[in-house]
């Protein structure tokens, strides 16, 4: 899956960097290049660090509550979990390369130990770790396999290989960042053996050949395989095709129906966290061109966004053969709204229409303010961002890992507050 980068094209990005560097020296594109829109004050509140195998490794702490939102464990699970720590990488990331924060690249040394030590060989992980050191290795969300926990362990991975891929003294580390991403290959080809069959599921014929036979895990690995593909190093070209052609038969299809165009995530349910089919349609559609991909994505757009926002967004959705569906409200937490906002926003940015920008701001309003609630989620000040709104006007103002995480996503996607 590996191939070498050329190197007239190196020259060529070196010598756009200095130009447009160059080119950036007024003092408000200087200020607007180097200034980040995020705090990191409350997620950096929440890292601690240990050694664990003659390594110091780094992590973050799953829960933080209210009042004094010092770090919590997680209760029969640990202190930390990959599922965090792989998406705080790429919080990382962006802040390092985009923002040129370099005194993150220590931490990000660390996070990255964190993951390489969660993970096995064979291309498994597990993804709780205890305050001891130890991983816990069995609960029923933390037993060694490649599901979601080991997908969220690879995008962190991909942002580390992004941070260190170019730096000479990190060597031995990328090594073994690339060995942990393709052990991933075998689980990947092994779901890919199945198509272009279809199962048999309760609202007809879908798609076989995704990991776990679930849409939202594998638009996790989709936005995964176009990230490294995207570097040039690595070629996935034949598997993102047909991770993006395994989720696109996954959407709901029924023209004048109230859901038309929705995603499914898994059976016959919709849920607002980790629906990131959109987003990670648009990034496979950047790379394969296939226009049944945007098409897709568009329908999602123009029919079930406007839905959602017409029930109040809620948390999830289960639809019947015969096109009744139920739904639940709440909780509403920023992992579903992060995942609505990039679809929309990667939308928007592609195709330059202002009605899919409006509606990425609708989406985005409700961190600050234009909630259920009527209380911003994020808060400038500290960064933190709340757990989400348990019921019309409460919401749940402790602020975990998962949410903070969250949020400062979509704050950078946004490239503002």
């Amino acid at each position: 899956m590996i191939i070498q980068n050329g190197k007239m094209k190196k020259i060529f990005i070196i010598i756009c960097t200095f130009i447009l560097l160059g080119c950036s020296n007024t003092p408000g594109a200087k200020n607007e290049l180097i200034k980040s829109p995020i705090n990191l004050s409350h997620a950096l509140s929440l890292i601690d660090s240990m050694v664990v195998e003659d390594e110091m490794i780094a992590y973050i702490w799953i829960y933080s509550d209210a009042p004094d939102y010092v770090p919590i464990a997680a209760s029969q699970e640990g202190i930390t979990c990959v599922d965090d720590v792989g998406r705080f990488l790429e919080i990382i990331e962006h802040e390092i390369l985009v923002y040129q924060k370099s005194d993150l690249i220590p931490l990000a040394r660390k996070l990255t130990k964190f993951l390489l030590y969660m993970s096995m060989d064979d291309g498994s992980w597990n993804n709780f770790m205890y305050a001891d050191g130890t991983r816990n290795i069995n609960h029923q969300n933390s037993e060694a396999e490649f599901g979601w926990w080991a997908i969220r362990g690879l995008r962190g991975l991909v942002a580390a290989y992004k941070i260190f891929e170019n730096s000479e003294i990190d060597s031995q580390l990328v090594q073994r960042i690339t060995k942990q991403i393709e052990a991933a290959n075998v689980y990947i080809q092994n779901a890919l053996s199945n198509y272009p069959s279809k199962n048999l599921t309760y609202l007809g014929m879908r798609p076989a050949w995704l990991i776990k036979n679930a849409p939202d895990l594998n638009s996790e690995l989709l936005i995964s395989l176009t990230k490294l593909h995207n570097t040039e190093k690595f070629d996935y070209y034949n598997e993102i095709e047909k991770i993006a052609k395994g989720i696109i038969g996954y959407q709901y299809r029924n023209t004048g129906h109230d859901l038309d165009g929705m995603f499914l995530c898994w059976n016959n349910t919709w849920h607002n966290w980790g629906n990131n089919q959109a987003y990670a349609l648009l990034e496979a559609y950047k790379v394969t061109g296939d226009t049944t991909l945007l098409t897709g994505v568009k329908v999602w757009a123009d029919s079930f966004i406007p839905f959602l926002e017409k029930v109040g967004f809620p948390n999830e959705i289960t639809v019947d053969h015969n096109g009744n569906y139920t739904t639940e409200t709440y909780p509403q937490i920023a992992y579903g709204f992060n995942s609505l906002y990039h679809g929309m926003k990667t939308l928007a940015d592609i195709t330059n229409e202002q009605k899919y920008a409006l509606a990425a701001e609708n989406i985005f309003a409700w961190f600050i303010g234009q909630n259920k609630a009527g209380i911003s989620i994020y808060d400038i000040k500290s960064g933190r961002c709340c757990d989400g709104i348990d019921r019309e006007n409460s919401i749940n103002m402790n602020s975990g890992a998962e949410s903070t995480i969250e949020c400062l996503s979509a704050i950078q996607m946004r490239g503002k507050i």
